[in-house]
């Protein structure tokens, strides 16, 4: 997701389901919960036009046909990167709906009527906005929507959820998601804003991250997480994805890959 729209990640459901389960539980259910949500947003979009790619499922309306080309270039450009820095490959073609109306796109992906969202992941499925409704005219739309289109990030927000099964912080999902945009195409989130004051620190992330500034907790998510990279590696995420995906909670993984406390680690990466 993209300067200037709310940054959307809809997992409201797991997280509900974290607080009454413990991870290993939540774990194996999560991927049934994932498939029932997923055919009900398929069902609401059953009068949809479809093409498909080498990887992808563009499901889309007549006036967005003119976009699908670009969509499923751009999808398919990065997909091969992406599957190999998380060390995972989907299975089967990931759905991207189009929505030229976002009012449908919200009532589909449980989002409240007047949001605002470039793209949204949830079970299994990424919807965009038609890049009619962001892209200004006359700009160049290839470019923008490559470069500032929400293909990647939602696509990443896929991967993270499939290897973990649902098992993670909104901060982690959201900082690798835009890790792999600067991986990919060197966008950095948030490079010239400031904090007022100190950095967020863990606690501020892992339990008050929607009540955060929403640009700077992002920036935040960022930070650390490009952090975890580039002193441990990409391989230090995979297997903390991994760890997520058998039922270990975050702060367990990442001990056990670095020998370090996670609050520590973020209190003390660079802002």
């Amino acid at each position: 997701m993209r300067k200037n729209k709310n940054l959307v990640a809809i997992v409201f459901i797991v997280f509900v389901l974290a607080i009454l389960l413990n991870g290993s539980i939540l774990t194996k259910a999560y991927p049934v919960y994932k498939v029932i949500g997923k055919d009900k947003i398929e069902n609401s979009i059953k009068n949809f036009k479809t093409k498909e790619g080498k990887h992808f499922i563009i499901r889309y309306t007549e006036p967005d046909s003119k976009y699908v080309d670009l969509i499923i270039n751009t999808a398919e450009k990065h997909y091969y990167d992406i599957i190999k820095d998380l060390g995972y490959t989907p299975k089967g073609k990931s759905t991207i709906i189009v929505y030229n109306n976002p009012d449908e796109m919200n009532k589909d992906f449980s989002l409240a009527k007047g949001e605002n969202a470039m793209g949204i992941y949830l079970n299994g499925v990424i919807s965009i906005e038609s890049p009619s409704l962001w892209i200004s005219p006359g700009q160049d739309v290839t470019k923008v929507f490559q470069y500032e289109g929400p293909v990647v990030h939602e696509f990443t927000h896929l991967v993270v959820d499939d290897i973990a099964n649902g098992n993670y912080p909104i901060w982690f999902t959201e900082g690798i998601a835009l890790l792999e945009e600067y991986r990919q195409d060197g966008y950095e989130w948030g490079k010239d804003l400031n904090y007022n004051g100190a950095p967020y620190t863990y606690e501020q992330l892992k339990n008050d991250f929607n009540s955060l500034d929403e640009m700077l907790a992002y920036k935040r998510a960022f930070q650390v997480t490009k952090a975890i990279s580039d002193k441990y590696g990409m391989g230090t995420i995979r297997e903390m994805l991994r760890d997520l995906g058998s039922g270990m909670s975050i702060e367990s993984s990442f001990y056990k890959e670095t020998g370090l406390r996670l609050d520590v680690f973020v209190n003390n990466a660079k802002g």
